[in-house]
């Protein structure tokens, strides 16, 4: 694993430049976080602002000229606001923005619109990584392998405890409990922008830099939100930007318990993350053409809907191209060897060093369209939903109408801006025959798809931009006694 480091500025000055200011929206500086910036708020002047670090000088966004590449600081996530084109299912050129890892221009071929995943470390590092945790076993196309075979359970296997690393997507940051979240964000675009984490403060909160004009920088530094999963956007003419692809994750995980969804709470084999978006690729042409989309007046009718920003047979790993395939293996596509599991105990093994557990899915909704997340073969098990701890007892039904209860879920409703935290349990499928599971010699594919028939029927065939994966029970081991 390698420290993150951002293209260095060969021809910066060393000179301090200012940046627009410090902001926390609804934050608040009772959470300890320094100088709070009041412009915007309805409140008085700026606090004095913080330098972002040596760059190129930047000419505003009038001439034509954008923020180049800044020299890295140690343990600051640099996020560039662009845009560019980015290639469909279908090999259609679509506009997008997004918060990148380095400068690109508008017509650059592979434009820099999604973080490559980095994680915050509790002692102060900032290291590029699509995995974690840090240091720990990789599994072979994603898939962890056994500890050995149950011999009570003919088929089925013991499952490492505390082993294999997971992979994680573009767009992902993850940050460990203990840890500073420090960004410098960039605007490189002719409008301003911003940058927000939602729900990570008090009382679940959002966290931000404020609006960015254009040609500017902006610092945003908190501690590190309670386990769980967030989204960040840039929330400007909700939900435009965000459809427009200025969004992402952010995974917090407790270092000392690595593979616990958080303390005392589910353990699991490995994990997953599930980012779902729609693509409105007709409010993507007004945008490009320098117009301003008003969501009320133009209604959104998204033509493509991704998964990790995959759609159709690319999510599904049936391309020509074995690296996007591989990715799509490793970061998408769940798989595991079969177990025998009671979802109801999760964590426990019967074997030093086993357990007896499924993998966490982290099913999070950006976009903007509803979906009913649907896998066959197996039932999802809910734990939490928005980082709230659903009980395994006395449940209720809450105002929106839904039941808050862990249980098992056919169908398991994202609505938009939504963050559900399930594990799948990877075990013998209820309604397999004695025979027909003693005698498999093959993977046993499973389709996973959304009940939500726009992201299935967009462009007007079957799946073409739309919503799909499957999941994967692995076939026994030649020689393992299984």
């Amino acid at each position: 694993m390698t420290e993150q480091v951002s293209e260095p500025d060969h021809g910066a000055t060393g000179r301090a430049a200012s940046v627009g200011r410090w902001n926390f929206l609804k934050y608040g500086a009772a959470a300890g976080l320094g100088a709070l910036a009041l412009g915007g708020l309805g409140g008085a002047a700026p606090a004095q602002a913080t330098a972002a670090g040596p760059r190129r000088p930047a000419q505003s966004a009038a001439t034509g000229t954008r923020p180049s590449a800044v020299v890295p600081l140690p343990g600051v996530l640099d996020l560039y606001i662009n845009e560019g084109y980015l290639k469909m299912v279908d090999d259609s050129l679509v506009y997008h923005r997004g918060f990148g890892d380095r400068p690109t221009e508008l017509r650059d071929a592979s434009p820099s619109l999604a973080v490559v995943p980095k994680v915050f470390t509790a002692d102060g590092r900032l290291v590029e990584s699509r995995t974690y945790p840090l240091g720990a076993a990789l599994p072979p196309r994603g898939t962890p392998l056994p500890y050995g075979p149950d011999p009570a359970n003919p088929g089925q296997y013991f499952i490492r405890r505390n082993h294999w690393a997971s992979y994680f997507p573009a767009r992902t940051i993850i940050a460990e409990v203990g840890s500073t979240l420090r960004f410098r964000v960039h605007n490189r675009l002719a409008m301003d922008h911003e940058f927000v984490l939602h729900d990570v403060g008090p009382n679940h909160a959002d966290a931000g830099t404020g609006p960015i004009a254009p040609g500017e920088s902006a610092l945003l530094e908190l501690p590190c939100p309670p386990a769980g999963t967030y989204i960040y956007t840039d929330p400007t003419n909700a939900p435009v930007e965000r459809t427009l692809g200025l969004f992402g994750a952010l995974v917090v995980m407790d270092p000392v318990h690595q593979w616990d969804i958080t303390p005392g709470k589910a353990s699991f084999e490995r994990q997953w993350v599930w980012i779902c978006h729609a693509v409105e690729s007709n409010w993507a042409a007004i945008e490009a053409a320098g117009g301003t989309v008003d969501p009320l007046q133009t209604k959104a009718v998204p033509r493509y809907f991704t998964l990790n920003g995959r759609s159709g047979y690319e999510s599904l790993a049936m391309t020509r191209n074995e690296a996007l395939n591989l990715a799509s293996e490793e970061e998408t596509l769940v798989s595991g060897y079969p177990r025998q599991l009671d979802v109801r105990q999760f964590g426990e093994g019967t074997t030093a060093g086993t357990l007896r557990g499924g993998q966490l899915v982290r099913l999070i909704n950006s976009g903007i369209v509803y979906h009913q997340i649907h896998f066959h073969g197996n039932h999802l098990w809910t734990v939490r939903r928005n980082n709230y701890h659903w009980p395994r007892h006395d449940g209720y039904v809450d105002k929106e109408g839904h039941v808050v209860l862990q249980q098992w879920e056919d169908v398991v409703e994202l609505e938009p801006m939504d963050r559900k935290d399930c594990i799948i349990p990877v075990k013998r499928p209820p309604d397999s025959l004695e025979q027909v599971w003693n005698a498999r010699t093959t993977d046993w594919e499973y389709p996973m798809h959304c009940h939500a028939e726009p992201s299935q029927t967009a462009a007007g065939g079957m799946y073409p931009g739309g919503l799909v994966a499957h999941w994967n029970l692995k076939a026994p081991i030649p020689g393992e006694g299984a």
